[in-house]
């Protein structure tokens, strides 16, 4: 941290922003040309990253306007997750809490912890695929598999459409940057899966016959395990999340180059970024070191691309679809 008074510590971080944003110059040679000591210059970038000028990662500048909208947004964001927590905390206390003294009620819960992933928990969903009658239907956040890892979920999806039991799968969107999994939902289609994608999936879940789930215990740590949920009433509920999930995720057919997984080129991730950042033409040229008619070439391919109306557009939309992870 700085040793500076926070005014010159503010005025340090301002003349820093405006040689980055308006000349184009690197963090490293703006903050040689202000002669900023390596601690005067650390203060100062990571006062610009924490108001959102400067993107951590590629210390490419963004715009004031951008940054504005964009805090704005995240503090939406954060209000309305407060008070969608207040309204969960209130639903649960009411319409849950007391579920398991209701003499009628037919909910089980069993919790399965990570190291009984591949012996009971494995066995408890071979047993549940092989009770299916109609309907088996999973969501899959990103992950690292393993061709092996998915050789067990291959068998019991054979195995249940073999009894003509449905089976629908919604898997995040950058899954098909991995040719292992883009050739297995490949051949899983063919097989008779249906299969969905969506920029995001917020947790791992498994539903038989809208009367049995399997949710992983923690949405942000798959190591903490999965929840067992028996019961109509409940499962219903989390069968009818997935339902509109399901409405409005894509084919993977429709989500640009998820059919060959071409990847982009180091040029057009380079602006794809930069565009994310509201960054324009003329510093895209300089930063790249190509002409601004390059520029607006590379811009209208990528916005053709993504199928988006605006430059900022294909920005965003490049970022959900897992391009620029």
């Amino acid at each position: 941290m700085s040793d500076d008074p926070p005014a010159e510590a503010d005025r340090l971080a301002q003349a820093l922003y405006e040689r980055v944003h308006t000349r184009g110059e690197s963090v490293a040679d703006a903050s040689a040309a202000l002669g900023l000591t390596p601690r005067q210059r650390a203060a100062a970038r990571d006062r610009l990253v924490h108001l959102g000028l400067l993107t951590p990662g590629s210390e490419l500048s963004v715009e004031t306007s951008t940054a504005l909208a964009l805090s704005l947004e995240h503090g939406h964001r954060a209000l309305d997750k407060l008070v969608e927590q207040h309204v969960l905390t209130a639903s649960l206390a009411r319409d849950y809490l007391g579920l398991a003294q209701r003499p009628h009620d037919d909910t089980q819960v069993e919790f399965y912890p990570r190291q009984e992933r591949a012996t009971r928990l494995n066995q408890r969903l071979n047993e549940l695929a092989e009770m299916a009658r109609h309907e088996i239907v999973g969501m899959h956040p990103a992950a690292t598999w393993s061709a092996r890892g998915l050789d067990g979920g291959t068998e019991r999806t054979k195995i249940s459409l073999s009894r003509g039991v449905r089976i629908r799968s919604i898997h995040a969107q950058i899954t098909l940057s991995d040719p292992l999994m883009r050739d297995h939902l490949r051949d899983r289609v063919t097989e008779g899966v249906e299969v969905r994608v969506a920029p995001v999936v917020p947790t791992r879940m498994l539903v038989y016959d809208r009367r049995v789930a399997v949710v992983q215990a923690d949405p942000e740590d798959v190591g903490a395990g999965a929840v067992l949920i028996r019961g109509a009433n409940v499962v219903r509920s989390l069968a009818a999340i997935y339902d509109y999930l399901w409405l409005t995720a894509s084919e993977p057919q429709d989500v640009p180059r998820s059919a060959d997984g071409t990847a982009l080129t180091e040029q057009q991730r380079a602006v794809l970024l930069l565009l994310a950042a509201g960054t324009k033409d003329d510093v895209i040229a300089r930063r790249l070191g190509v002409s601004t008619r390059t520029v607006t070439r590379l811009v209208g391919e990528l916005t053709t691309m993504l199928g988006a109306s605006s430059r900022f557009q294909a920005g965003v939309r490049a970022a959900r679809l897992g391009w620029l992870d």
